[in-house]
């Protein structure tokens, strides 16, 4: 192997290790977005919600909804988001609603 072929393959395994630990983070995260059930801290990964806080919020009663199997805690994807989606605030500048008019069943 001559020298130009040596540095072209020493090029190419620094570039697919240095892609590799760039894309890492990126590709957890996304399997963690598929996933249905998520742990504490995956869901602080997903939707930054502090695992602790969560911690929090279940021994008040409080915030999204989980399932408890022995001593393991399970959030589903969904139930997350709607538990946040539920605490939105509108502001000025948010599009307006839309308003559905009732159906008027007597006008002809």
């Amino acid at each position: 192997m001559d020298t130009a072929q040596k540095l072209e393959q020493t090029l190419s395994e620094n570039l697919d290790g240095t892609l590799e630990r760039l894309l890492a983070p990126i590709a957890y995260l996304e399997r963690l977005k598929r996933k249905e059930y998520l742990t504490p801290e995956e869901v602080e990964i997903v939707f930054g919600l502090k695992a602790t806080t969560l911690a929090n919020k279940r021994s008040k009663a409080q915030g999204p909804e989980y399932i408890k199997d022995g001593d393991k805690i399970f959030y589903q994807q969904k139930t997350v988001r709607s538990y946040l989606d539920d605490r939105t605030i509108r502001t000025r500048s948010s599009p307006p609603l839309e308003v559905k008019k009732p159906h008027n069943r007597f006008k002809k």
